[in-house]
């Protein structure tokens, strides 16, 4: 009887050592990549902050990089620079880096945002080989408010006030046909980027030509507090001569603290506008027609060949330019002049006429999706502005660079012929047929 309790007491012994010490070994490692929300709630236009934290057993070594989604009238901006620190998994430590970012959103209800990709290295330890990861975040949602009255047309910064100043270089008043004068405006505003404050509008009456300069956006981070600043420059050349008034400019903004809307108003610009000397017009000398008589007859004979034959011509044509320019050569031309103009508009029409050309499962460049993304990005920020803004395709054209989209681009392209260009053979077959 007692060797059957000492049995039984040796038994539950050995199973309260198992419960004891399992936790210790079977204790989980951490997931290397996590996104967190702290407040998944926020405004229309509102700055809802969050983070990603990347974890690894190692030192971290280059950049870490994300391939952030793309979400309608949404955009995602990172902030600062990350921050590196390591906590304790059992008897390991590890290397942690947090990234902050900010979704700026003109969507109300539900966002959802999708898992995305990020790629990072680190060293085992502090000295050993590094290697490279990637690895996906979670999928998360947020929610967006919309204000009351809120007309999902209009461009809403959400703000608890903006402080919108102006400089004139030379001021309003007299001025001759063919000056020009510029107009800097500055705006800022807590916890909001510059990169989404409103653009400055450009209608102007007939008789002033208005240019806007790319905006200078400076966003400042000190002890936790977010400072966004925009500074606009426009430039307005006088066509016309007379009276020409340039009307004033509304801002507005919706505050979260008293749920109430703000506004600021620039107040109109008149000028005095003296007409240029206009000068005098010289003699002109008759015409001998004769030239003109024979020019006349071989265009005639060519109008009737044309339109006997202009079906013919129209197929030759039309298959000469098919082989010569197909529709993808098309499209990459038009994306590369629009590139070089700065024309944002044009860049995106072209870029999707191209993408069509291409199969679905075509490879871009990370260089290339981060230069179409900022063209996204651009495009979104300026996609409305105040009501008084009567076109959003001049101030996006005018705030767009784009050649680091067409070097993208280029540089695709050579890879891509690169890869299918078949080297000649310049030696000959071993074994010749007689």
């Amino acid at each position: 009887m007692f060797k059957q309790l000492h049995h039984v007491s040796a038994t539950f012994l050995a199973l309260a050592l198992c419960l004891t010490v399992s936790p210790a070994i079977a204790e989980d490692e951490p997931r290397p990549v996590t996104i967190e929300v702290p407040t998944p709630k926020a405004w229309v236009g509102q700055r809802l902050p969050f983070s990603v934290q990347v974890r690894a057993p190692g030192s971290f070594v280059g950049a870490t990089s994300f391939s952030l989604p793309q979400i309608p009238r949404t955009v995602i901006l990172q902030v600062g620079s990350p921050v590196v620190s390591s906590e304790e998994v059992g008897d390991e430590s590890w290397f942690v880096q947090t990234h902050e970012f900010a979704l700026y959103s003109q969507s109300f209800g539900t966002v959802k945002i999708p898992a995305f990709e990020v790629r990072y290295a680190n060293r085992d330890g502090f000295t050993g080989p590094a290697t490279d990861h990637t690895q996906q975040t979670t999928e998360v949602t947020v929610e967006i408010q919309a204000p009351p009255d809120y007309d999902p047309d209009v461009f809403v910064v959400t703000a608890d006030k903006i402080d919108i100043q102006e400089t004139w270089d030379p001021p309003p008043g007299k001025a001759k046909q063919g000056d020009v004068v510029h107009r800097t405006i500055t705006q800022t505003a807590d916890q909001i980027s510059g990169m989404v404050l409103a653009p400055p509008p450009t209608n102007v009456p007939d008789g002033i030509q208005a240019y806007v300069k790319s905006p200078q956006v400076n966003d400042h981070t000190e002890r936790g507090e977010f400072t966004g600043e925009r500074i606009d420059t426009v430039t307005y050349q006088f066509k016309g001569s007379g009276t020409l008034t340039l009307p004033a400019i509304r801002y507005v903004w919706w505050n979260p603290d008293n749920e109430s809307y703000g506004s600021h108003s620039l107040p109109a610009a008149t000028f005095d506008v003296a007409a240029a000397p206009q000068p005098q017009l010289a003699t002109v000398e008759e015409p001998n027609w004769q030239p003109l008589a024979w020019m006349f007859s071989i265009l005639g004979a060519l109008a009737i060949l044309i339109a006997t034959q202009s079906h013919r011509i129209a197929v030759g044509y039309r298959t000469i330019q098919h082989r010569i320019n197909p529709p993808d050569r098309v499209a990459a031309r038009k994306l590369i002049r629009a590139c070089r103009t700065n024309d944002a508009h044009a860049a995106e029409t072209a870029w999707n006429q191209w993408l069509n050309t291409q199969p679905e499962n075509v490879r871009l460049s990370d260089g290339l999706r981060s230069a179409v993304l900022d063209l996204h990005r651009l495009l979104y920020s300026h996609a409305a502005a105040t009501n008084s803004a009567p076109s959003a395709k001049t101030q996006t054209d005018s705030a767009w660079k784009g050649e680091s989209l067409a070097q993208a681009f280029q540089q695709h392209l050579h890879q891509r012929r690169s890869k299918h260009h078949t080297p000649e053979e310049h030696l000959p077959p071993l074994n010749p047929i007689a």
